[in-house]
């Protein structure tokens, strides 16, 4: 990728500047030089950064700090750095280079292809073959969850008897086939969007005051369609508004009564809702911070959810990183509906940058919960309550494929649907554990 060669020359340098002490200056620019030379980064970072608050800011002075944060994986401190170098001499060849991978490796990558326009045309060739540098990229998920329900379905009497007029289901199983795809659509921005398909078995049981059904399966099917802008920032900043569009139809069932027959019968319904989002985050290189905010209609309500999230990245990269996250909702159409709490955490680390393992689990109230902007939509009439995943995610740099997999486990709640569509808390209530499993595949083109 780099030839560092091309730079070693470029780091000998006795320049007097005005206003500075020449012998304070020569001191620096060689103790700088030397610990660049013998690869201390991180005494490297300490005394560069203590000599630019001191006045010592030069170019060499921040290319030097900018490699170092460099080969820490830092790339967001490294890319401000480089950015400083370019002050000084703006069509510098190595410090745009640098700046180019730092973007590309941080994520940014519409920042990074606004930049291949300023290199020499033998740069510009060079680094786009080297790079393996795409604007699209797109992902295949499938995620299928088997709620070990058995035994509730198998025992139907035992468990919804004397229940109030409505509905209750139990699932059996879900399967979600998603597809993602990523775009550059400017020099600062990109487009994500994505198709989702589920299907979902239910055991549904019906009262209607005095006579009950059940209808096994009940099969619904949602579709959703989910889109983003992502705005970026050369100082980190990334400001994502969203929009997520879902239908779903679905049987129910009604029980007629003619003199002392009943009889029951099934028909089809569907119902809409739409998510409207925003999120803003910011990395500061060591730390990322990230705010939401959401309205949503769906299941008959009007919700709005706030969330604020926390990452933590000791090494300044993602080789260890963790982080937490605080969600509160509330049912608009509902004059006393309490707020929702809903707490996360995120945790992952790296194996010799090679192989990674993440973690991640949600709890609290997560009817009509929505994660990652509006992404991800809890909207299921058996409530979510803990959950709990992990995944192991392999990248192919070279061939711009990566394949992940992932399992984990969650906790229901199944309670009555009153014929108001309004969900009776506490009201014959089930609880029930899943497993889940999920796999995927991405690729850049």
């Amino acid at each position: 990728m780099f030839r560092k060669s091309i730079i070693i020359t470029l780091l000998f340098v006795s320049i007097k500047l005005s206003g500075q002490s020449t012998e304070s200056f020569r001191y620096i620019d060689s103790l700088t030089y030397n610990q660049y030379a013998e690869k201390r980064w991180n005494d490297l970072i300490r005394t560069g950064n203590h000599s630019v608050k001191n006045g010592h800011d030069y170019y060499y002075m921040r290319m030097r700090i900018g490699i170092a944060y460099y080969e820490k994986h830092n790339y967001y401190k490294s890319a401000n750095h480089f950015r400083k170098a370019l002050e000084f001499n703006e069509k510098d060849q190595v410090a745009l280079e640098y700046l180019f991978y730092s973007y590309y490796f941080s994520g940014r990558t519409p920042l990074a292809w606004d930049l291949i326009s300023s290199f020499f045309p033998q740069n510009r060739e060079r680094i786009l073959d080297e790079s393996k540098i795409k604007k699209n990229s797109m992902t295949v998920e499938s995620f299928f969850n088997d709620s070990g329900t058995d035994k509730i379905i198998s025992e139907p009497e035992s468990y919804f008897s004397d229940i109030e007029t409505g509905n209750q289901i139990v699932t059996k199983y879900f399967m979600n086939n998603a597809l993602y795809a990523s775009h550059v659509v400017g020099k600062n921005a990109s487009y994500f969007h994505s198709y989702t398909n589920l299907i979902k078995e239910n055991y549904l049981n019906y009262l209607d005051g005095s006579v009950s059904a059940h209808l096994d399966p009940q099969r619904v099917v949602q579709n959703q369609y989910y889109g983003s802008f992502n705005f970026f920032s050369s100082k980190g900043w990334v400001v994502s508004p969203s929009l997520h569009l879902l239908t779903v139809g679905y049987p129910i069932i009604s029980i007629t009564t003619t003199g002392m027959n009943h009889s029951a019968r099934t028909y089809n319904v569907r119902s809409n809702g739409l998510h409207v989002g925003l999120a803003v985050s910011k990395s500061f290189g060591f730390i990322g911070v990230g705010a939401e905010t959401g309205y949503f209609v769906y299941n008959s309500t009007k919700n709005w959810q706030g969330t604020f999230s926390l990452m933590a990245y000791p090494l300044g990269n993602n080789n260890i990183y963790f982080g937490a996250k605080l969600s509160t909702g509330k049912e608009l159409n509902m004059v006393s509906s309490d707020l929702k709490i809903v707490k996360g955490f995120t945790a992952g680390f790296s194996i010799g940058r090679k192989i990674w393992f993440e973690f991640s689990g949600l709890t609290g109230d997560l009817i009509n919960y929505t994660d990652n902007n509006g992404l991800y939509i809890y909207n299921s009439l058996d409530i979510l309550k803990n959950k709990l995943t992990g995944r192991i995610i392999i990248p192919f740099n070279k061939a711009g494929i990566t394949i992940f997999a992932g399992g984990g486990i969650s906790s229901y709640s199944s309670e009555l649907l009153s014929e108001d569509g309004i969900i009776s808390y506490g009201t014959n209530k089930l609880n029930y554990n899943s497993n889940n499993f999920t796999g995927g595949i991405s690729w850049n083109f």
